[in-house]
């Protein structure tokens, strides 16, 4: 086979950067004797074939024999990684849509079960735990796999690979929940005299009876607690992740949760406190009212004598706060201790935000501190990434900007210390601040010179107002560029040069600065009810809005904005939606048919939030206000 390989036009193929012509090579070297050298051809063929997936390339169905055999014996290394690889293929096929797989695929796959299947009884566990996850994915033929499965279990004797192929049980009941061999297996094993073996059928039964967890928490405790939960690092299912995973069993039930949370965070290893902390910061994302024993948990925490420990207890009553913390935390204000790789972030860090948080007056003088000089304590820039509820991906400290704004009332304290510099993040924060950021104007201005900061720096000086006014010479330089333009306006009053560079913009800031003129943009009114039926969402709402701002007439605006608010009734979240509410809380009474989506959102037990992170509960936060700001003003609280 491997003679031919050169004979596949693969200069006819393609995957996700053009031409398959350097798969050969790569495949050749993925069967290195340097384990190096291997490993790059590996990396390098999954980041072209692979990538990040979102479709099979036609590369993918000519390479599979080769990567079959790689698993099977011919690759020297990495054997387990080809058969990871392998899994994700297959797992992509059976999620992306059918029209992005490349035809020949489904018969490639085919024809290689049979040799896909022997590899479970290969000579490396590390080979053979991969296999149960490769034959556990979507678009296999489950009787063959299963048959497969239960074969392995009967001799498999490596205990890892046990609990892997408990795993795959698992997965396989999910699909055929009729296959009552395997449901009676695992519900034995939930009592095995190996812990870890219990914990292995815990998982397994919670995707098709996830109450199974809740009535065994304790026992989850014990499993956790095990000295042999180490081994499964080497799980092709759960690696490192076992102990958050388990938490996350739990998470239907918050008191449940806290009570683990408590037990796992209060042990005397380190990783066990830090898996506490990492499932506490999950069940605060996922739910607006934890039990009261969770704060104390937190404010606990905040004394452990792991610095990481306690920069996550801070970081989540920053995120959650507490007033009970808040003389603890100015405590832990100066902690210098360095955490993890957060840009340097430190304990203090996490403390100082946290008092901001608060509005507890003793953060301020640090943060001046900070933002006069060269490490500003906070992140250069936010960090945004999406999360399934019940989640929780890292504690990454919010930019300066979204951290600080809420200190309006301590600008004038803080803003002689700013050092905008380049930062973007600073530019916005002094915007927020407004007339209070009138001694950073001189800076500000300097920036409407540099390209990659002339419309951060004009947004800065517009939020500023008539307080920015020695700006006006420059803004009026500057006046092709929108943001400039309406930051002129708003310095000066004069609307000639905001409404001759807004007057037929479509980007959704001009047309949010547009709405800003009010009635002194009504020539635009036309253009924007026809904008309002744009397919881009973010063009249709702020068109829809800047038409009620420049008319008076809130019918439009609410129609197209309660439309695209409406899926937040189900629990459905996205910034589109949260913007759609603040725009209709604006609006007030005229926006009656919003209520019920008000409604929702404050009923709502789980925080409502698209990013995660620390963006959770700003997003929440967010929502809860605009619902109630929207009810209230109609008298409906």
């Amino acid at each position: 086979m491997w003679d031919d390989l050169e004979q596949i036009a693969w200069h006819r193929l393609k995957h996700n950067y053009g031409t398959a012509s350097d798969v050969p090579g790569w495949l050749r070297g993925c069967a290195s004797d340097d384990a190096g050298r291997a490993a790059a051809a590996l990396d390098d063929f999954d980041s072209a074939v692979y990538h990040q997936g979102g479709w099979i390339c036609p590369a993918a169905p000519a390479a599979l024999p080769y990567l079959v055999d790689l698993a099977a014996g011919r690759a020297v290394h990495h054997r387990q990684m080809i058969v990871r690889l392998i899994a994700e293929f297959i797992d992509e096929a059976a999620l992306v849509d059918r029209r992005t797989v490349d035809a020949a695929w489904p018969a490639a796959v085919e024809r290689e079960i049979p040799r896909l299947t022997v590899l479970l009884d290969d000579h490396e566990p590390a080979v053979r735990r991969a296999m149960t996850w490769l034959l556990s994915r979507n678009g296999l033929p489950q009787q063959a796999v299963t048959t497969a499965i239960w074969r392995r279990w009967h001799v498999e004797d490596d205990r890892v690979a046990r609990w892997d192929l408990i795993a795959a049980f698992g997965a396989l009941l999910e699909r055929d929940r009729d296959a009552g061999d395997i449901r009676t297996l695992l519900h034995e094993l939930l009592d095995d005299a190996d812990v870890q073996t219990g914990l292995a059928a815990v998982h397994a039964l919670a995707g098709t009876d996830p109450d199974v967890p809740l009535t065994r928490a304790p026992q989850l405790l014990a499993a956790i607690r095990d000295p042999g939960i180490g081994a499964w690092r080497n799980s092709a299912w759960f690696g490192t992740s076992i102990m958050d995973r388990t938490g996350h069993l739990l998470q239907r039930d918050p008191v449940v949760a806290t009570g683990f949370i408590q037990a796992l965070g209060g042990g005397s290893g380190r990783d066990e406190r830090n898996a506490g902390l990492q499932r506490a910061a999950a069940l605060l994302a996922q739910w607006r009212t934890p039990p009261p024993a969770l704060h104390d948990f937190l404010i606990e925490r905040l004394a452990d004598d792991d610095a990481e420990v306690r920069f996550r207890a801070a970081f989540l009553l920053a995120c959650a706060p507490s007033s009970t913390a808040a003389d603890t935390l100015a405590t832990l204000a100066t902690d210098t201790s360095v955490c993890g790789s957060r840009w340097g972030a430190t304990v203090g860090d996490a403390a100082v935000w946290a008092l901001a948080r608060l509005g507890d007056a003793r953060c301020v003088p640090l943060i001046r501190q900070q933002l006069a000089g060269s490490r500003l304590g906070f992140a250069p820039n936010g960090r945004f990434y999406t999360t399934p509820p019940g989640s929780w991906d890292g504690f990454w400290l919010p930019a300066v900007d979204e951290a600080l704004t809420p200190l309006a009332t301590h600008a004038a304290s803080l803003v002689p210390a700013v050092r905008v510099g380049s930062s973007r993040a600073l530019c916005r924060l002094l915007g927020a601040w407004g007339a209070a950021s009138a001694p950073a104007v001189p800076q500000l201005v300097l920036l409407l010179d540099r390209h990659d900061r002339q419309v951060a720096a004009a947004e800065a000086l517009g939020g500023i107002g008539p307080a920015a006014t020695d700006a006006a010479t420059d803004l009026r330089r500057h006046a092709s560029i929108p943001a400039a333009a309406w930051a002129h306006w708003r310095v000066t009053a004069n609307p000639a040069l905001a409404l001759n560079a807004l007057t037929g913009v479509t980007h959704p800031h001009d047309l949010h600065r547009l709405g800003d003129l009010g009635l002194l943009a009504a020539g635009e009114a036309d253009r924007l009810h026809r904008l309002s039926r744009s397919k881009d969402d973010w063009v249709r709402m702020e068109a829809a809005y800047a038409h009620y701002r420049v008319t008076a007439d809130p019918a439009l605006a609410v129609a197209v904005l309660t439309e695209l608010a409406g899926p937040l009734i189900d629990g459905t979240c996205s910034p589109v939606m949260i913007t759609a509410l603040e725009r209709l809380a604006a609006i007030g009474p005229a926006a009656e048919p919003a209520h019920v989506i008000a409604r929702a959102v404050l009923d709502s037990p789980q925080r409502l939030s698209y990013f995660g992170g620390w963006h959770v509960f700003k997003e929440d936060e967010h929502l809860r206000s605009h619902a109630t700001t929207l009810l209230s003003r109609a008298g409906r609280l």
